[in-house]
């Protein structure tokens, strides 16, 4: 096996990187330099007609074996698909719902399950919302609103609005004798942090944020705890052929999830940051971001403000948030001194990466007080928590 490179990764190694302080990539990560070469070999496969078509198929299959390899699952349980929310409403299409179901999630989940799910109340489906406690999401409450009809959970591994990382095997354990199936968004951990698709039903992610990659998605599907499952839809990649040409069998795989062609170019890119990823070990990745992650928490609570993401390595990955009452402010002032932080819903979030440094973490922290405007006495910047 060989060995793993260093952390932090080279800022030398991006795309646009050097001389910034990169913390958004909860919004969007910068690009690695590689993907210029991974980009000549799709567009010279790509001009080889027929043989480099096969090509693009074959470079899809290298992606999911890595996926399947990095989420504790196997190829043929790896789907490839326009993004998450895709991923999600192929799931929810799936399951025969009846008038009286429910579904679970909680309140402050992105908004791309929420709205999934929501629109199942036009077919009598309850969709139960569990509320957090001072920004914190309590497992045993997401257990707790499940009930004999439940039918599907749907959370994300880690909330993309407080960047909590939820407890996947207590939720995994706890729905053991239900009839709820477990879907995960990992879009806030794929390349962050371990993924455990082992422990749910079915996974969903994006592929553009701590993966490194673009706007495409992949779908893990857990075939041996759902082994007859199956899509609404179908497509001439997702089926073969039946016996009249009005007729047709579902891929035995997760490939029935991809109805036409795969993002081919997005998996060339995604081979790249994926391997790249694998260089350092998705390991030591989770515990540099994590340690980052800790570090400004504290120095977060030290300057007295509302943070959203509570402390502890378990309990987050790569993203911390805080409450202020001008975020957008905050991150303009910021990026005019080459800060790069993410506004948006009332916080600020800031995100430590595999490229992250010490010095990025403790520069922001030096400088975030006169981005606040408290060299003008303007220090509070405290709101209520919900609940």
């Amino acid at each position: 096996m060989p060995e793993l490179r260093p952390l932090p990764a080279p800022k030398g190694d991006f795309i646009g990187l050097e001389g910034k302080v990169h913390l958004a990539t909860g919004g969007e990560p910068p690009l690695l330099v590689k993907y210029r070469e991974a980009f000549e070999r799709f567009a010279a496969d790509k001009a080889e007609g027929f043989t480099g078509y096969w090509a693009h198929w074959s470079v899809d299959d290298e992606v999911r074996a890595i996926v399947a390899r990095m989420a504790r699952a196997e190829p043929g349980d790896v789907a490839l698909v326009g993004n998450a929310s895709d991923g999600i409403a192929k799931v929810v299409s799936g399951i025969a719902w009846q008038a009286g179901d429910n579904v679970v999630a909680p309140e402050l989940d992105y908004a791309s399950g929420r709205y999934a799910l929501a629109s199942l109340k036009q077919r009598g489906v309850e969709l139960r919302l569990v509320p957090a406690r001072r920004w914190v999401l309590d497992e045993e409450q997401l257990l707790a609103a499940c009930g004999a009809r439940t039918r599907l959970v749907y959370v994300s591994q880690v909330n993309a609005l407080t960047g909590q990382h939820v407890d996947l095997e207590k939720l995994s354990v706890g729905l053991e004798e239900s009839p709820a199936a477990l879907l995960v968004d990992a879009s806030h951990a794929f390349g962050a942090v371990p993924l455990r698709a082992d422990l749910s039903d079915f996974l969903v992610s994006a592929c553009y944020k701590f993966a490194l990659g673009v706007h495409d998605g992949i779908l893990v599907w857990n075939r041996r705890r759902q082994p007859d499952f199956a899509p609404a839809a179908a497509g001439w990649a997702s089926a073969m052929a039946g016996a009249t040409p009005a007729d047709y069998v579902m891929k035995p795989d997760a490939r029935r999830f991809e109805y036409g062609n795969a993002g081919h170019l997005g998996a060339y890119l995604l081979q790249e940051s994926l391997v790249y990823l694998e260089s350092f070990g998705i390991e030591a990745v989770a515990a540099h971001v994590r340690d980052l992650a800790e570090r400004l928490i504290i120095g977060l609570q030290e300057l007295e403000l509302e943070v959203m993401t509570s402390a502890g390595p378990d309990r987050h990955a790569g993203n911390v948030c805080f409450r202020c009452p001008d975020p957008e402010t905050v991150m303009r002032r910021a990026a005019k001194e080459a800060i790069l932080v993410w506004a948006d819903n009332g916080r600020v979030r800031v995100s430590a990466h595999l490229f992250t440094t010490q010095e990025d973490v403790e520069t922001f922290l030096e400088r975030l007080p006169r981005y606040l405007g408290w060299e003008v006495g303007q220090k509070e910047c405290a709101w209520p928590n919900p609940g």
